[in-house]
């Protein structure tokens, strides 16, 4: 039989059963302490026969409760005793929301939301067989590409720092990096000091940086996340001068390389179908959304077309009828990728 009891403030005490439960970088209690602006914290722990099986975080605002726990396969019977245990206990609220979970849940009076990939790169044992795994010119490219940097630039170095031997300094400069890139790609850059202060913060304490550097000058460099046996990608840079040499991408294998060695199973690369992801033999994971509702209430029916709309719109997006426009907007996007290399050169 399981048993539940609620707590009021972050499940500090159980950081470890978080981290090995979830294997997710999002639900552990510092994150949600340094990025999430919570209203009132509580957690549940559910024990069957005396033995601690799961632990989820709330966040109650008003009349909607956020369950934090993020980016994880979520335990569907623990979820309809979590959901009921919530409404009997706490009738302010009239909604639940489970914002990314990997798996199909199927709750009563819940709605359902596609959100976008979580892009995977399942590692190896070793960088030998991952190399091997990789496209031809991929590798060859690559190869070349390092050479070239090494001998233009003698005393280049590649480095990695973990947890707390990582300075402000590394965290700023590779978000700089990032923030420059974004902005000469004609996008609408998002530098945002108090997130580059939480990145920095939450890097010293699972924090992995790998960076490429000339001089001691860093002109490239991954900001990663290590869980329990996986590596998350938070946010990747490289210096606009150094784009002839690919180092950014090179960076990325650095980071591969290093992720296998320290044995971990799996990379994250998070949301965003980017080209590269896949040239790295990454592969979509579905992400979901949820919504439970008290009760058959109009916000629950407008909710329910909302996800019945959302369903014909992606099958549409899906379809074979939408593939000649879906050829035709990729072949736009290496166009101008093409375009935008040849101004770097």
């Amino acid at each position: 039989m399981i048993s539940t009891k609620c707590f009021k403030g972050l499940p500090v005490e159980y950081e470890s059963f978080l981290i090995e439960k979830y294997d997710s970088f999002v639900t552990t209690c510092r994150y949600i302490e340094l990025f999430h602006k919570t209203s009132d914290l509580n957690y549940l722990l559910f024990h069957e026969n005396d033995i601690l099986i799961e632990v989820i975080i709330i966040d109650i605002k008003g009349k909607t409760t956020a369950c934090l726990n993020s980016l994880a396969y979520l335990n569907q019977e623990i979820l309809v005793e979590f959901t009921k245990y919530l409404f009997n206990n706490f009738p302010i609220v009239q909604e639940i929301v489970f914002d990314s979970c990997y798996n199909n849940l199927t709750i009563s009076k819940s709605v359902q939301f596609r959100r976008s990939d979580d892009f995977i790169i399942q590692l190896p044992s070793t960088i030998e067989s991952y190399f091997l795994e990789l496209g031809r010119s991929t590798r060859g490219n690559m190869r070349n590409l390092k050479n070239k940097l090494q001998k233009d630039y003698a005393n280049v170095n590649f480095v990695t720092k973990i947890g707390p031997e990582i300075e402000e300094s590394i965290i700023d400069r590779i978000i700089h990096m990032n923030f420059d890139r974004i902005k000469y790609k004609r996008k609408v850059p998002t530098k945002n000091h108090n997130n580059t202060n939480n990145i920095y913060k939450y890097s010293g304490s699972y924090g992995c940086v790998t960076y490429i550097e000339i001089d001691g000058l860093i002109i490239a460099g991954c900001i990663s996340i290590m869980s329990n046996n996986s590596v998350s990608l938070l946010i990747i840079g490289h210096d606009n001068n150094f784009s002839r040499y690919n180092v950014g991408q090179l960076c990325m294998v650095y980071l591969i390389q290093n992720s296998i060695e320290k044995g971990f199973s799996s990379l994250h690369l998070l949301s965003g179908e980017l080209e590269y992801k896949t040239r790295f033999l990454a592969k979509p994971q579905e992400m979901l959304s949820f919504i439970v509702f008290r009760n058959y209430s109009v916000t629950f029916v407008f909710g329910k077309l909302k996800e019945f709309n959302s369903k014909i719109v992606e099958r549409i997006r899906l379809s074979k009828y939408s593939l000649p426009l879906r050829n035709a907007l990729k072949r736009l996007r290496t166009k101008s990728v093409r375009q935008l290399s040849k101004m770097e050169y």
